[in-house]
């Protein structure tokens, strides 16, 4: 392992947190959704996640057992989210059926894979499909409204962006993870630098997500 990559494993970990301290302000600034609430709690659990995650591969600890388990509680709470951001009855209720049938097919998934040590790309390629899609008709839906206000000042915007191209952009390297193994260890450092890139990406759109509802007072001149 080089030095670049033996610090890597930090970023994500820090990111989390980072995000995670910034969440706080929705129990301090009154008018937040009823969602950053939550949100703010699975940010929690989420670091907890990172954390552990990290410490394993940064000790050479096989953690891919507490990876599946990870993917399937994040996207099935990205998926809740998605659920509670957006307006349409009828979207709402094709993302709980989506929810179900994705638990349904990953815990399935899950008891049927053979070896612990095997990261269950269907399920996060599904759930990423998923989550795209969720996104997708969020904007479709913003863009529908005749006012729906400074999008720089809506925690949703930011928080279906940072999804958005986070689950884009890690949809093919994760469904490739078996594959990736096979590879030289060049390349797969170069990967670790994409994702370590795209996580914090993902953690900073949070980030400003609980902060933009801060309002700044303009200088008076």
């Amino acid at each position: 392992m080089t030095t670049i990559s033996h610090y890597l494993y930090y970023m994500i970990p820090i990111s989390a947190a980072i995000a995670f301290l910034a969440s706080l302000t929705v129990f301090f600034i009154p008018g937040g959704e009823p969602f950053l609430k939550t949100f703010s709690f699975f940010l929690l659990v989420n670091a907890c996640f990172d954390t552990a995650t990290s410490y394993m591969a940064l000790h050479d600890i096989q953690n891919v057992f507490i990876g599946n388990v990870n993917t399937l509680v994040v996207i099935s709470y990205y998926l809740f989210l998605l659920r509670h951001i957006v307006r349409g009855k009828k979207a709402r209720a094709g993302i709980l059926i989506s929810l179900i049938i994705f638990l349904l097919l990953s815990f399935t998934n899950f008891f049927l894979a053979k070896k612990i040590d095997t990261f269950i790309s269907i399920t996060y390629c599904l759930g990423s499909l998923l989550i795209v899609a969720a996104s997708v008709y969020f904007f479709w839906e913003l863009f529908q409204r005749t006012y729906s206000g400074p999008l720089g000042r809506q925690p949703a915007f930011w928080i279906c962006s940072g999804l958005l191209f986070y689950y884009t952009c890690t949809f093919p390297v994760y469904g490739a993870t078996n594959l990736i193994k096979a590879l030289p260890n060049v390349i797969r450092e170069n990967l670790l630098v994409i994702l370590v890139s795209l996580n914090i990406l993902l953690y900073l759109s949070f980030v400003i997500a609980f902060l933009c509802r801060i309002k700044t007072r303009k200088s008076m001149s």
